[in-house]
Formats: C-alpha cells, sequence, structure tokens
C-alpha cells in the first residue's frame, strides 16, 4: 500500500474547516471581544522566532489532553462556545490541530492558512519570547577546544600534600591508592606521587583565584602561611608552600574585579 502524501490530507481538511486569512485575523485580533489564538508549533519554534501577541503557546502534541475538560492536564482557558483560532509555521500543523478540535466539539475553530511564515511576511507584529523563556537556545561555546588534563608532581608524604590542597580550594577525588588525585576547576587533576622531589622545588603550575585578597585571608586563616601579595603588570600574587617543600604561585584572574 502506497503512503499517502501529507500535503494531500492537508488539502482535504481545509475543504472542511475555516481558513483564516492574514488580514481577517487582524481585524479578529482588534475586536473588542478577541478569540483565543492558539501557537502550536514547537517551543523552540517560538524561541527561536517569536510568536504573534497575545498567543498562547499550545504545542501540537498536548493541544487534545490540554482542550479536553475531563483530562487532568485540561487548561482553563479553553471554552467549547469562545472562538479558537491556531496557527503552525505555514498551515499544515494547524490543519490537523483545527480539525481535532472539531471533532472534539469545539464549535468555533478556525486556523490561519498561511501560518505565522505568512504573518511574518506580511510585516505584522511579532511578539520576541527568548528573554523570557527557560529554552532559550545557549550561546555558542567560544572557549578554547583544549584544556590541561593531568598535572604531575613527586612529594615525600601524598597524603600530607592532599590534605594540604583540599584546605586551597582543590576536590580530592583520589581513588584509594598510593598516589593522590586533586581536582582543578575546569576538570584538570593534580596527581601526587609518592617519592622524593628532584631539584627544583617550583610547582610545575601556578594557580588562579577569582579575589587575590579574599583568597589570600582565607589561607592565612587555615594556617597555611601565604606569603605577602605582590603586584605586578598582569597579576597580583603569593606564594604557598606545600608539605613537600614545593612552591606553589598563586595569581589573580584576568577577570578579577569584573565577575
Amino acid at each position: 500500500m502506497a503512503i499517502k502524501p501529507i500535503f494531500e490530507s492537508v488539502d482535504e481538511l481545509k475543504k472542511t474547516i475555516e481558513n483564516l486569512s492574514i488580514g481577517a485575523l487582524v481585524e479578529e485580533l482588534a475586536a473588542p471581544k478577541p478569540p483565543l489564538l492558539l501557537d502550536i508549533r514547537e517551543i523552540q519554534e517560538q524561541v527561536d522566532l517569536g510568536t504573534i501577541p497575545s498567543a498562547i503557546h499550545t504545542p501540537r502534541g498536548m493541544l487534545e489532553f490540554w482542550a479536553d475538560p475531563a483530562s487532568p492536564y485540561f487548561r482553563n482557558y479553553f471554552s467549547e462556545e469562545q472562538r479558537t483560532i491556531v496557527f503552525c509555521a505555514g498551515g499544515g500543523r494547524s490543519a490537523f490541530a483545527a480539525k481535532a478540535l472539531i471533532d472534539m466539539g469545539y464549535r468555533d475553530v478556525a486556523h490561519l492558512e498561511e501560518g505565522f511564515t505568512g504573518w511574518a511576511k506580511a510585516g505584522q507584529p511579532i511578539e520576541e519570547t527568548a528573554s523570557r523563556s527557560k529554552w532559550m537556545r545557549k550561546p555558542e561555546d567560544t572557549r578554547p577546544a583544549v584544556w590541561v588534563g593531568h598535572l604531575s608532581m613527586t612529594v615525600p608524604d601524598p597524603d600530607a600534600s592532599k590534605a594540604f590542597f583540599v584546605a586551597a580550594g582543590m576536590r580530592d577525588v583520589s581513588p584509594g591508592s598510593d598516589i593522590a588525585i586533586l581536582e582543578l576547576r575546569g576538570g584538570t587533576h593534580l596527581i601526587l606521587s609518592k617519592g622524593n622531589p628532584n631539584g627544583d622545588l617550583h610547582a610545575p603550575f601556578d594557580l588562579m583565584v577569582d579575589d587575590v585578597d579574599t583568597s589570600h585571608a582565607a589561607f592565612t586563616k587555615l594556617g597555611l602561611e601565604p606569603s605577602s601579595i605582590t603586584e605586578a603588570r598582569f597579576h597580583r600574587s603569593f606564594n604557598l608552600q606545600e608539605p613537600g617543600r614545593h612552591t606553589i604561585v598563586v595569581h589573580s584572574s584576568h577577570v578579577e574585579g569584573v565577575v
């Protein structure tokens, strides 16, 4: 059996329902008693493109459930006698929606034949919805595509150094083995292995904080003995020394004072 073309069904439906023009809808919306206007498009269509002023978003998939007074999902803005107009993007889905409401028993139903697309092309008013919608699309992520995954440092006592770094604000994600793993903001892991540091006791990394003064005061209160804060061209900073005697520089973030 061949699949019946969907737009053939749409054309057939349009012969059985009221097909409203844009001009006619404008007149009805300006009347003393305007109709119930339902936007049956998907939520993202409404968020991205806006909607017709005064329209209530009623997604096509929920229309019958919201329109049925006996349904637990009933919306009380539906009324059997009220003039009801539905619209989608181009008049296809709305034809099915109008027929569904009529079949349910709604007496005065029409659909906007040219849909929201025709409304917009005609230069009619459009209500912006993105700013108040929790479904607003997230802006494109402009962060770099890569980041530092792991740092490694050899210390005499991983447990002592781990306690130090936890106090400094890292998260302990150690698996319970003979190494310690600490997580920094952004997901980077600091791995502490037992052993004697070789020569250079400067840590192979530095740390950044949002507020140098607040962090310095907090570290002092925790007994981490930070050095005095120094001023430089791009960063304000101070030093910490962890139990394995590595010196760690703590810098101001590039956004300090902005966020």
